[in-house]
């Protein structure tokens, strides 16, 4: 097994298999990377792009190329140094025909040895003992009698199938091809085939998020823990891989549990081996939020670290400016905080209104056993209380156990009681601090009690998920660059005294957490974000230029789309547009279009997911369509690409500062595939695209010198010069950045930057990154020019040092050096003592 140094994450499918990812080894080992760490490896739903609907971990997925070329990779990989880490998915499978525990479970029912393997409620109200099953695209007497849902032989064995879903048939039924027969058979079987509309108010198995086609699993159940991790602890215990991560680890009943459990077990499988395995859990933290000391784990996959750099870009004072001009233009909210409450009552109501009626339904039972008759709240009461503790939650969820109610908890239930007290009536907030008392209690059953921690907990995650992630961040457009996954609109920005805090912090307990600035789940790429933070130091600028474009756009006859709509799409195109022009529009804009399908669907504003509004989309479609591709718009697109001119410089810088932070603040820098150049992508499937490997070959041996890469920075080649060279002094020095100090620095006077040096065992790295930096020309490039600087100042300890992008020689006695000879005309200085 190899130590870490820096990751590099790769997304593999049908189209980038094992061998594909194998005959890149060379690649990202000449960049510097340590560690390829894979999206999900196990068999998947045929035909997945993603593989995280799994259903059979204990099987590497043929379309991958299996086993065999996993161990190719892994065998390669060893021969350049280098090892893998797996991406594992213990908290929900594929229900899928392929899945084959599932498949069981349909044909038993209750009486299947994997019945507990899933959370399913088979005493639901309208469920008779049957798996609710929501995948009829009609009505089922209409699919019986349209002969959607028919009986089929398949090699001799009859199913029961709807176009591709295919469902078994219990032991002892007899098929029959009549209507009336085929109810019959449908009414002997453990399941029930429902109409899809009917799926959030039947379902009786809890799923991942509110996609029913994925079923939730109960790792803490010994087989089922043992049938998920046998394959990962196989090739750990073989050194075939370094370590896991593990995904959506807020949906395990006891993330502590089950993490200790994972962690010993992976130290008992590497217990000869040289090196510790590595643990990482995909975890959000809210703002003011911390991993739970009690975890062990190594830290996360990134999320935060990528929240608080991306803040840090943004200047403060472009808020309210930007805030007011969202209102102003579209009518709605500057709150976010109102925006997210109304989208956890959307989602509560219908999304996942058969967890929240699950919950609310043990909550009467508990009252039933605990309240006389003439003191029951009731039905309405209680799901009205239960909605408004819901509504509130600033976190992800608590942790609380079956025995163990601890502080933080406490004080999270508080805050959302004391809101709860000020905002809904007398009766609400009763019955919400009877909740939150039977909650914590630790008289009465603790049975129950138990259960009602499990279920609000892992109902209160997809909440917060699905209504800020997936709901609120498409319906509120102040500035989409603070709309990412793990980030908050209304923290908008951080200072650099709050950003060494954090790095601290980190630093002091979770020494070898991820840091990531994109994943296969982010928003918007990381140097689109690092452009559309320039529009915080220029929010006039900004204002003027959405009024023009839609004037220029209204004057030309287009069929303006509604302001809110038309305000994130301007962000988008702008934050999108690519760094060397418009050169293939037809493609951009067949992007564009797609993310905007999503945009809406997931706003559920003018169309959805489950209504789309045809109409209003085709309309949408040819706005962006004319917008891009119509010569009469030509002078629209003009605007555009000089406005993407106008910030690109200065996004550039503010991208170079956000790469070198990732790659020398204390931490793992994990870099995400394709984004050694510059990242402009949207929202998934737009950020898994195929990556140019042979632009990016090329880059290693671009032989320009850093002066010149920064004033022809379009092209990415300086972002990959500056990656290069970070990893290569991490494989040269790993000890300094594994086990280094870190000590901010500060200049003599209020200015634009952050500064800090590592040390280890007498190396010293002096890092000092620009950020603010719009007022500098454009024509400059993204070189920053010395006026930025002022007569700024900084002590730096000291020492020879070398400038790792251009090879100067630094000397520092110890007195103050100027920062315009310290960056040299460049956003980043990094130096490295000789």
């Amino acid at each position: 097994m190899s130590r870490v140094r820096a990751t590099a994450r790769l997304q593999l499918h049908a189209g980038f298999t094992l061998d594909d990812a194998a005959r890149q080894v060379d690649y990202y080992a000449a960049l510097g990377i340590s560690h390829l760490y894979l999206s999900p490896i196990w068999r998947a739903v045929p035909g997945s792009t993603h593989g995280y609907d799994v259903v059979d971990p204990t099987e590497v997925n043929p379309e991958l190329g299996g086993e065999r070329a996993l161990r190719a990779l892994a065998d390669r990989a060893r021969a350049s140094g280098m090892g893998l880490v797996l991406d594992i998915v213990p908290n929900h499978m594929a229900a899928h025909a392929d899945n084959r525990w599932w498949w069981d479970v349909l044909q038993h029912g209750r009486a299947s040895p994997y019945a507990h393997w899933f959370d399913i409620n088979w005493k639901a109200p309208l469920a008779g003992g049957a798996l609710q099953l929501p995948i009829l695209d009609r009505p089922l007497d209409a699919a019986i009698e349209d002969r959607v849902l028919r009986v089929e032989h398949e090699a001799g064995v009859a199913v029961l199938r709807h176009h591709e879903a295919r469902l078994p048939l219990a032991p002892g039924t007899v098929p029959d091809a009549a209507p009336d027969g085929l109810r019959g058979v449908i009414e002997a079987q453990a399941y029930r085939p429902i109409w899809w509309r009917l799926g959030d108010d039947r379902l009786n198995y809890r799923r991942f998020f509110t996609i029913s086609s994925l079923v939730a699993l109960q790792v803490h159940h010994d087989a089922v823990f043992d049938t998920v991790h046998r394959l990962p602890l196989a090739f750990l215990a073989e050194g075939l891989v370094d370590g896991l991560r593990v995904d959506h680890v807020d949906g395990i009943a006891d993330p502590q549990a089950y993490l200790q459990r994972l962690r010993t077990a992976m130290d008992s499988a590497c217990a000869t081996h040289r090196v510790a395995p590595l643990l990482w859990v995909e975890k959000i933290l809210a703002p003011d939020e911390e991993l739970p000391a009690s975890w062990a784990c190594d830290g996360t996959t990134g999320y935060d670290f990528m929240d608080q750099v991306s803040a840090w870009l943004h200047d403060a004072s472009g808020e309210a400016p930007l805030a007011r001009q969202w209102q102003q233009a579209t009518g709605r909210t500057t709150s976010f905080g109102e925006e997210e409450r109304r989208a956890r009552d959307e989602i509560l109501a219908r999304g996942l209104r058969s967890e929240f009626d699950t919950l609310l339904r043990h909550l009467l039972r508990m009252e039933r056993a605990a309240l006389p008759a003439s003191a029951r709240f009731g039905r309405a009461l209680l799901s009205r209380a239960l909605t408004a503790l819901l509504v509130r939650f600033p976190v992800y969820r608590t942790y609380a156990t079956p025995t163990c109610f601890d502080e933080h908890d406490q004080r999270r239930w508080d805050a959302v009681l004391d809101s709860v007290a000020r905002e809904e009536p007398a009766d609400t907030a009763l019955a919400a601090g009877w909740i939150a008392a039977c909650f914590r209690d630790d008289g009465g059953n603790a049975r129950a009690r138990a259960t009602l921690r499990r279920r609000f907990q892992q109902l209160s995650a997809p909440l917060n998920a699905k209504a800020v992630e997936d709901r609120a961040f498409y319906r509120y457009g102040v500035l989409l660059s603070r709309n990412e996954v793990g980030s908050r609109p209304d923290h908008f920005a951080l200072s650099t005294r709050a950003l060494h805090t954090r790095t601290l912090m980190r630093a002091h307990r979770q020494p070898q957490a991820m840091l990531a600035t994109a994943t296969h789940d982010h928003k918007r790429g990381e140097d689109s974000r690092a452009r559309l933070a320039v529009l915080s130091e220029q929010p006039q600028w900004w204002g003027r230029l959405v009024r023009t474009l839609d004037r220029r756009a209204a004057r030309v006859g287009m069929a303006l789309p509604p302001p809110a709509v038309r305000h994130m799409l301007w962000q988008t195109l702008l934050g999108a547009w690519p760094m060397q022009g418009l050169h293939d529009p037809r493609s951009f804009a067949e992007r564009v279009v797609q993310w905007q399908l999503k945009a809406l669907r997931e706003a559920d504003l003018f169309s959805s997911w489950t209504d789309p509004d045809s109409a209003f989309e085709a309309r949408t479609q040819a706005f962006i369509e004319q917008l891009l591709l119509h010569p009469a718009t030509a002078s629209l697109r003009g605007t555009l690409q000089q406005a993407a001119e106008h910030v690109g410089a200065a996004g550039a810088r503010n991208g170079l500062a956000q790469l070198a932070l990732r790659l020398t603040l204390p931490g793992v820098p994990d870099l995400y595939q394709g984004a050694e150049g510059w990242d402009l992508s949207l929202v998934d499937p737009d950020n898994r695209r195929e990556v140019d490997y042979a632009q990016r070959r090329a880059w290693l041996d671009d032989a320009r010198r850093w002066p010149q890469l920064l004033v022809q920075w379009q092209d990415g080649a300086v972002k990959a010069r500056l990656l290069r060279h970070v990893l290569a002094l991490r494989r040269e020095q790993p000890a300094l950045f594994a086990e280094g100090t870190y000590q901010p620095l500060h200049a003599d006077r209020e200015v634009a930057m952050l500064a800090f040096q590592r040390e280890h065992a007498g190396q010293r790295l002096l890092v000092a990154v620009a950020r603010h930096t719009a007022a500098q020309p454009a024509r400059q490039g993204a070189a920053l020019s010395g006026s930025h600087w002022g007569g700024a100042t900084l002590t730096v300890p000291p020492g020879h040092y070398r400038n790792l992008l251009t090879g100067a020689a630094l000397v520092s006695d110890g007195t103050p050096l100027r920062l315009r000879q310290l960056f040299d005309g460049s956003p980043v200085a990094i130096h490295s003592t000789c």
